[in-house]
């Protein structure tokens, strides 16, 4: 029996290492089994982000800031000005009847206020002359054989009236200049309102002493108002003309 147990035992102890060493096998091939189930997901876990970089440097960057659009109320703000302005520039700059009105007036002064001053200026060139070269006035007495006293003057009214006639000249130079941002304007409501004049002014021919003709050319016209005055003035002198007219008392 001793023997027995003896056998038993050796065999127990033989068989403890193997039993230990199959053990620390089978962790050691559940570990590599684990370790190999892990390391495809790793891997495949990895892949985006070994290649991300590159598709980061291949895709544009997009910045962390949202961009600016039409949508951002300073844009709106600003867009909004500009539309806003526009008819308001439009209104400004349209020229109405009353504005060609007071422009027609200040071309008028501007023409008035030049024949003036050239009318002056040729008055007093034509003195001097006549003052300071005796030649000339010699030759003017000899063209106008009479009085010297006469002749003088006369030359004298001559050139202060041409000095007049060139004026306009000069003023509606200065005017269109001044005011040449509105002239296309102008030049159509005034071809409009001289074809307004032609077609509601008045036939001269029945004119007299007691019916005169009502500013045939509508330069005394200075407003809307004074334009249906005008022709207000029209309706009368043909009323006047055919017998029809009606005097107030």
């Amino acid at each position: 029996m001793s023997s027995r147990t003896s056998r038993l035992g050796l065999q127990l102890a033989q068989s403890r290492p193997m039993l230990a060493s199959s053990k620390n096998v089978s962790t050691k091939s559940q570990r590599d089994i684990s370790s190999a189930a892990l390391i495809p997901r790793s891997s495949h876990r990895l892949v985006p982000s070994k290649h991300s970089p590159v598709v980061a440097l291949n895709q544009p960057s997009t910045p962390t800031s949202t961009p600016s659009s039409f949508f951002t109320p300073s844009l709106c703000r600003t867009r909004n000005a500009s539309t806003s302005a526009i008819p308001t520039q439009n209104t400004t700059t349209a020229l109405d009847w009353n504005s060609f009105f007071r422009l027609r007036q200040s071309r008028r002064r501007y023409a008035l206020t030049s024949s003036i001053l050239t009318a002056v200026v040729s008055t007093g060139g034509a003195i001097a002359a006549f003052s300071e070269l005796p030649d000339l006035a010699d030759n003017i007495t000899k063209l106008v054989p009479t009085d010297p006293f006469i002749s003088m003057g006369l030359a004298t009214f001559g050139a202060t009236f041409f000095g007049w006639l060139i004026g306009p000249a000069f003023g509606n130079t200065l005017w269109r200049l001044l005011h040449r941002a509105r002239l296309p304007e102008f030049t159509i409501k005034e071809r409009a309102f001289f074809e307004r004049i032609k077609k509601h002014r008045v036939n001269p021919s029945g004119a007299s002493t007691n019916n005169p003709v009502p500013d045939f050319y509508g330069e005394k016209i200075g407003s809307v108002a004074g334009y249906r005055n005008w022709l207000k003035d029209q309706r009368a002198f043909n009323r006047k003309r055919d017998g029809t007219y009606r005097p107030k008392v």
